[in-house]
């Protein structure tokens, strides 16, 4: 998700092992309008990529620095 070729994208198409529970969370908590479904011993991911922030790295989305 932090490729440039991804974040000028607004589209996600993923597939994750059924198992990668975690990667799958991740996924959802990056993405809007996440859709999965499973086909065969994969997860399919249909998500929208919500527009890149400008934030700095460490930085709260309020402005204020986060505690490292």
């Amino acid at each position: 998700m932090d490729q440039p070729e991804v974040q000028n994208s607004s589209r996600l198409e993923a597939t994750v092992p059924l198992g990668d529970a975690e990667s799958l969370e991740r996924l959802r908590e990056r993405t809007d309008e996440t859709v999965t479904r499973s086909a065969g011993s994969t997860a399919l991911v249909d998500a929208d990529i919500p527009p890149a922030s400008h934030d700095e790295p460490g930085q709260e989305p309020d402005g204020k620095a986060s505690a490292s």
